[in-house]
């Protein structure tokens, strides 16, 4: 919270009094603010560990799904004009339309702006960038001084390194499957499978079959077993498993 204290959030323990009075309540895995508007703002924190996975309504009405490994920093409750929060890792948002108060997400050098609409945004830096994919309505990115308009089914992306944008069409509905526990891969390489699957189920993967690190791969995980994941990876590339506590390793 704002004043420093930490409330740790699980899926089986109810806040019955609500944190900070009748402010929010936390049940199961969401956290639900009032809705309310605030002459000063003041700052929460939400913070997701590796493995985990949680969702919160915004005193606006706004849903964010947060994937594993990230963070949302969001006013208790929101002023009378813009409405900001700044996220750090993967989340998705479902924002309620305002047209007198624009949504802002603000990532680490890149800011979307929303009127009311559908979109994840992820700031992992896998492949050294950060990404936003809109699913519908309609949103405006900005990265110094480029500014794109991403229509539904776009990803507009900005390289870290280049600091270019550019944007290109995806399926946003796959993207965006894992707020429904659910990670869909779509041939992509298995050493960015790894690092998704790492994420996914908090483990650290060591793959010593470095001949499989350039084979593209697709599936459909849920997030309940990692070790039906591991067999079913390792039938298809004939290759085996071990688990050591924490650390899994990948061998011939």
């Amino acid at each position: 919270l704002h004043d420093g204290r930490t409330y740790f959030l699980d899926t089986t323990r109810v806040v019955e009094t609500g944190i900070e009075g009748n402010l929010a309540k936390a049940e199961k895995q969401s956290l639900v603010y009032a809705k309310q508007e605030a002459e000063e703002l003041v700052y929460n924190k939400v913070i997701i560990p590796r493995a985990g996975e949680y969702s919160l309504t915004l005193s606006d009405g706004t849903r964010v799904w947060l994937n594993s490994d990230s963070e949302i920093r969001y006013p208790v409750a929101f002023g009378k004009d813009r409405r900001t929060v700044f996220l750090s890792g993967e989340a998705y948002f479902e924002v309620t339309k305002d047209v007198s108060r624009p949504f802002f997400v603000v990532m680490k050098d890149m800011e979307t702006e929303v009127l009311g609409t559908s979109f994840e945004v992820n700031t992992y830096g896998d492949h050294g960038e950060i990404y936003m994919a809109l699913v519908e309505g309609c949103v405006r990115v900005r990265s110094g001084n480029h500014v794109v308009v991403a229509k539904p089914n776009e990803q507009v992306a900005l390289d870290l390194e280049s600091r270019k944008i550019s944007t290109k069409e995806v399926d946003a509905a796959r993207l965006v499957a894992w707020k429904d526990g659910v990670l869909m891969i779509k041939n992509e390489p298995f050493v960015d499978v790894i690092r998704k699957l790492e994420r996914w189920f908090g483990v650290e993967i060591e793959n010593q079959c470095l001949e499989s690190s350039a084979l593209l791969f697709s599936g459909v995980f849920e997030r309940s077993g990692l070790e039906v994941v591991l067999q079913t990876i390792c039938a298809n590339l004939n290759i085996n498993y071990v688990i050591d506590g924490n650390r899994v390793i990948l061998k011939n």
